[in-house]
């Protein structure tokens, strides 16, 4: 992610669940890589949660079906780790 907008992504992350995942054609985001502004390591250290190897389509409907629920962050971040 462009260091320019790490700060407010991580602005919307301290208020609601925001899932950090990939559009490559397969794996999932690294977790501990990089730890430059912007990179895995930093986004995830600013409160995204990670969305396994859950392409973006994907995570984007179980965090829909999870907050419909009424899932706290806890329990969309524990829903997100079954998919490591």
């Amino acid at each position: 992610m462009p260091a320019a907008v790490v700060g407010l992504v991580a602005e919307h992350a301290a208020r609601l669940p925001v899932v950090l995942s990939t559009r490559t054609g397969a794996g999932s985001v690294l977790r501990r890589t990089y730890g430059y502004p912007g990179s895995e390591r930093d986004l995830l250290d600013r409160g995204l949660i990670h969305s396994g190897f859950l392409d973006p389509a994907k995570a984007r409907v179980l965090l829909q079906l999870l907050l419909a629920t009424g899932a706290d962050r806890p329990g969309i971040a524990a829903a997100f780790d079954r998919f490591r």
